[in-house]
């Protein structure tokens, strides 16, 4: 194979993906905007100016779509903050993972919005698809089992649990501005955090101890 056609493959394969990531932004958005009803792939063909052929082509229809666009709001979660993965002490690394899962949903309100049927009432991922979804949280579990040596997987998955419901509580409280401004949001979201992590005796970073104990 030449340098020319395999640099030609990988610029149709770039290209794909591209469209393939536009794809889904818009249709996050249609959700967002105005529901699952509104979401149709002649709209959405046209909202990114290409043939409802693509769509299909890269889709194989609305379920299909709908699929992707669940895995890639899930997938997001894990590239949002790399930077966490970087830090070497466990508490903060988690502290941050859980500040960055915060973020993605303040920041893509809309991806947010599909994870959980917010946007896609009526859409069900299947089974496949819902594993994955839970397997995002593999990261934080594994931090988890660091924070507290001796903790079992088993644990680790229940405090897990926990911990995303409080996350998911607190955004979803956010999102529908029903808890006050950012201020009151920070300090909810951190202080809850630190009472969960609390009850299961999970080391907390030097700087929230102190706000532990005089909370």
């Amino acid at each position: 194979m030449t340098t020319a056609s395999f640099d030609a493959r990988q610029q149709r394969a770039d290209m794909r993906e591209d469209l393939r990531a536009a794809l889904l932004a818009a249709a996050a958005r249609i959700l967002s905007e105005d529901g699952l009803g509104a979401l149709t792939l002649r709209r959405l063909a046209e909202r990114v100016n290409v043939s409802t052929k693509a769509v299909y082509t890269l889709f194989g229809g609305k379920e299909g779509l709908l699929e992707a666009l669940y895995l890639d709001a899930f997938d997001g979660l894990e590239v949002f903050a790399p930077e966490s993965a970087a830090i070497g002490a466990p508490p903060e690394r988690l502290l941050a993972m859980a500040r960055g899962y915060r973020a993605y949903a303040l920041a893509r309100p809309d991806r947010y919005a599909v994870m959980f049927g917010d946007a896609a009432t009526g859409f069900s991922p299947s089974a496949e698809s819902r594993r994955h979804a839970w397997n995002t949280t593999r990261p934080m579990r594994h931090t988890l089992m660091e924070c507290k040596p001796g903790m079992t997987a088993e644990e680790a998955d229940f405090v897990m649990r926990a911990i995303w419901a409080t996350m998911h509580g607190i955004v979803s409280l956010e999102l529908r501005q029903l808890i006050g401004g950012r201020e009151m949001a920070d300090r909810l979201f951190d202080e809850t955090l630190i009472a969960v992590l609390n009850h299961f005796a999970v080391p907390l970073p030097p700087g929230l101890r102190k706000t532990a104990a005089t909370t």
